[in-house]
């Protein structure tokens, strides 16, 4: 989720992501990589796994 916070302390709600951001400054690819998968692994596993649910679908 996307939100800002503003300097009286409000917090706004931007937007609800479906998917994290996937460019090198996003911040899902740097915790993955930090955790020792490299971005490259990670969509290698989210591809498999989407997969796998459209072959359980039919």
């Amino acid at each position: 989720m996307d939100l800002f916070l503003k300097e009286d302390g409000t917090v706004v709600l931007n937007e609800v992501n479906t998917m994290p951001g996937l460019t090198s400054y996003s911040r899902y690819p740097r915790m993955m990589a930090a955790s020792g998968l490299p971005l490259a692994e990670v969509l290698d596993r989210m591809i498999a796994l989407a997969l796998e649910g459209t072959a359980v679908a039919r």
